[in-house]
């Protein structure tokens, strides 16, 4: 998708826990946002963006295989 869409995205994220025996798994989130950039390898997203002039976002960076689906909104 183009830069400046706005998405939502279904991705896994990572669990860590210290000093444990417990199985885990990925975690199951979900992101809404404007695409930033759209690599082979990285989903970027701004999720907050402010319109008071001020340049400042809110982002994070989905690494694609972690990626499960995502739509155009």
């Amino acid at each position: 998708m183009k830069k400046g869409a706005r998405v939502f995205v279904r991705w896994l994220d990572i669990q860590a826990d210290l000093h444990t025996d417990a199985e885990l798994n990925p975690a199951q989130a979900e992101s809404v946002g404007w695409i930033l950039r759209d690599t082979k390898k990285v989903l970027e997203l701004a999720y907050t963006r402010y319109t008071d002039g001020c340049k400042l976002v809110d982002k994070i960076a989905i690494v694609k295989g972690c990626i499960e689906s995502m739509e155009e909104i």
